[in-house]
């Protein structure tokens, strides 16, 4: 099950993605806030994803982010010089949250509907160019899901998909044209299929490049700031159009959480194509 959010700003830094974790988080604690702290009082997998679309005629500028009071652009050159997408004429974002677990979409689109508005900035938090940022909601609607009744489809992402394994005890990613990408993608999937749902797949699911590549993108949070210092950090994803493979059940269940690693933090979101 999906839904759309549609909300009005005027400027959206490419670090963002925290900040809809924080609209979740302020929607749940408004409905369902025991829900809220089971999801986000532990770092278990999240049985969902999201992804912001933008409006057309939009700009890339590079201006100064200040993420909190820690970490400001005069302390921390790389946020002197953000990417900031700017918007003209009022045209609208889109949101675009889908997820297998009903309570949570019930609970978060109930809360949405309470909110006017969200502070996408705090007194000194996620400010840019020195500005407060607000994000005006205007509407909150269900969507219709395209049911996977074959046992490969295939999908193409809406935001990108984050594969990593374990390498000398650090993590490392995955990419499309990496030998060991079906194969990582197979195995990380069993974990948290089994974690979401209480079982393995019914038969492995695999994810093959189609027309795909892999990038790099900006991304932060509160645990890695304190943990590193750092106030970005740079992840490489996966994007383009796949072969998914499985059980038409599981698949089901996989497009609707998304696919691959931290989609709880908007990753791994697909559209089946076919």
């Amino acid at each position: 099950m999906r839904f759309r959010v549609l909300f009005e700003t005027e400027k959206l830094p490419v670090i963002y993605r925290h900040r809809v974790v924080a609209l979740f988080k302020e929607a749940l604690r408004r409905t369902d806030p025991e829900l809220k702290e089971s999801f986000y009082g532990s770092s278990v997998p999240k049985p969902f994803t999201f992804n912001i679309s933008l409006p057309p005629g939009y700009r890339v500028v590079k201006r100064p982010v200040q993420i909190d009071g820690e970490f400001t652009p005069e302390k921390f050159p790389v946020l002197r010089e953000v990417p900031v997408f700017e918007f003209e004429g009022g045209a609208p974002l889109s949101l675009w949250i889908s997820s297998s677990d009903y309570r949570f979409l019930i609970s978060l689109f109930n809360g949405l509907m309470t909110l006017k508005e969200f502070s996408f900035s705090g007194n000194e938090e996620m400010l840019v160019d020195g500005e407060r940022l607000i994000w005006k909601i205007k509407r909150v609607f269900p969507l219709r899901d395209r049911p996977v009744t074959k046992s490969e489809v295939t999908v193409k992402t809406c935001s990108p998909i984050l594969i990593e394994r374990k390498k000398g005890g650090k993590k490392v990613p995955v990419t499309v044209d990496s030998p060991e990408f079906s194969e990582a993608f197979t195995t990380l999937t069993e974990k948290i299929f089994k974690t979401l749902h209480g079982r393995a797949p019914k038969q492995p699911i695999t994810l093959k490049p189609i027309k795909a590549k892999s990038k790099k993108i900006k991304h932060t949070f509160k645990a890695f700031r304190e943990k590193t210092g750092l106030p970005i950090m740079t992840l490489t994803v996966n994007e383009g159009v796949f072969s998914l493979t499985g059980d038409p059940e599981d698949l089901s269940l996989l497009t609707m959480t998304g696919l691959g690693a931290r989609t709880g933090e908007g990753f791994g979101m697909v559209e089946v194509i076919g």
